[in-house]
């Protein structure tokens, strides 16, 4: 064989396409590590000050004002950039195939600049936030405007897909968590196929494991665990402590949707009041409850899984749900997806210390899953999620058993998850725009 009869191989011909194919995804998935990495150093820095001041009385004056800035920052220059991040993904998921012209503001680059910048200055101040909603959003920007300035010469990336995987490389860099990454862009980017038949495979896993489990004990196929074995009624308390948990964050969440929605329908001063309304509760948050009151969370959830047995109080729950709420509320630029991990947290170290329970730890990881199962409604990615950020594989189907019934629980207030709601808010609103209705049919919008 000649070497020009190798280069025009059909082998190398399909290999050399699908390098192509694939390019727009690495470079874009590369570029949004990059961004991503610069992005928690800076709101990690920010966080810090505001954590090594939080016993200071400093923090009760800069809370309402990070509250304002934040807000004043995305109403300027992004109003896009406001809120959590994730309906913002779920919208451009379902306008993608289309290729929708609101694409361009959602995605666009001014928004990812106001999103990080917002909602470091929202934590800088003392703000309950978190970067991780935010984080999808700024990744699936990167590959959306990776893919509309690709190179004609090359074969063009399909925007759905690019998208999705931009949602799901988010939340992958985020928590460092690459199967929940994964999952997350099935469970809740993409729901055509796996809506169908996710609950019933689920609550099968879930019954063939704990019968097997109850028979054969709590073992792992190739080694030890750390946690120990459980008694069976460990079982009935991981329910008690999911319910509870899961009724409460989708109060929780039901209650967050509401108040954003009648807000964004006020007028631009009314929103500035209640922004500093809301700065002002937090700050009286902050004076009650104490300095446990600031940040995203992270730390607090990993002093309470290193000293799972020390005192209980109540102030700490109340202080991460309501600091996050006002915060949220207040029209900042941040989310509620590491702030709901250490509120289940903070509730699953009371409750089951008040309830007598032995196994504190778990249950402090079972409240993190139903809380975050509560306001996403994705039980596969809650308890992956968590599964992967602690490395306790033997402890999955305890993990398993909250998100179902923490999922179960929640739908009893509302059928739908915070995020879904709010994305289809944001699509509705596109299309009832004059112009839009046009383009849904296939024709350009009006100018």
């Amino acid at each position: 064989m000649q070497p020009k009869d190798i280069l025009h191989s059909p082998h190398l011909k399909a290999a050399r396409h699908k390098i192509f194919f694939n390019l727009p995804f690495w470079i874009s998935a590369g570029v949004a590590a990059a961004i991503s990495v610069g992005y928690n150093i800076l709101f990690k820095l920010c966080e810090d000050w505001a954590l090594a001041h939080s016993t200071e009385s400093i923090l009760l004056f800069t809370a309402p004002l990070a509250l304002l800035a934040s807000f004043l920052i995305g109403y300027f220059f992004s109003k896009e950039a406001i809120g959590s991040g994730i309906p913002q993904v779920i919208a451009a998921v379902e306008l993608s195939n289309n290729n929708h012209p609101f694409l361009k503001k959602l995605l666009s680059i001014p928004m990812l600049i106001t999103k990080i910048l917002g909602s470091c200055v929202c934590v800088l101040g003392g703000g309950v936030s978190g970067r991780e909603g935010p984080t999808l959003q700024v990744s699936t920007s990167v590959f959306y405007q990776i893919s509309r300035f690709w190179p004609k010469s090359f074969p063009k990336p399909q925007l759905p897909a690019m998208i999705l995987a931009g949602g799901a490389a988010g939340l992958a860099s985020a928590f460092n968590t690459p199967l929940g990454g994964i999952v997350f862009a099935i469970e809740e980017l993409s729901k055509t196929h796996i809506s169908v038949v996710r609950t019933a495979v689920f609550q099968a896993v879930i019954i063939a494991g704990i019968l097997a489990q109850l028979f054969l004990g709590n073992y792992l196929y190739l080694g030890n665990t750390s946690f120990g074995q459980f008694p069976a009624y460990v079982l009935y308390q991981t329910v008690v402590i999911a319910a509870i948990v899961g009724v409460s964050s989708g109060l929780f969440a039901e209650s967050l949707y509401r108040i954003t929605r009648w807000r964004a329908s006020q007028s631009f001063w009314i929103k500035v009041t209640m922004t500093l309304v809301c700065g002002g509760l937090l700050s009286l948050t902050i004076y009650l409850c104490g300095p446990s009151t600031v940040g995203a969370g992270k730390s607090v959830m990993i002093e309470l899984l290193k000293n799972p047995h020390d005192p209980a109080s109540p102030l700490l729950p109340i202080s991460r749900i309501f600091g996050n709420f006002f915060t949220y509320i207040g029209g900042v630029i941040g989310g509620v997806f590491a702030p709901a991990l250490a509120s289940g947290a903070a509730m699953g170290q009371y409750f089951s210390q008040l309830f007598g329970f032995t196994n504190v730890k778990l249950m402090i990881m079972v409240g993190m899953v139903a809380f975050l199962t509560g306001i996403t409604r994705t039980p596969f990615t809650s308890f992956v999620l968590v599964l992967e950020m602690s490395d306790s594989h033997e402890i999955i189907l305890y993990l398993m058993l909250s998100s179902v019934i923490a999922n179960v629980a929640a739908r009893v207030l509302a059928p739908k998850s915070f995020y879904e709601q709010a994305a289809h808010d944001l699509i509705n609103k596109q299309s009832e725009m004059p112009g839009m209705v046009e383009h849904r049919h296939g024709t350009s919008p009006t100018p």
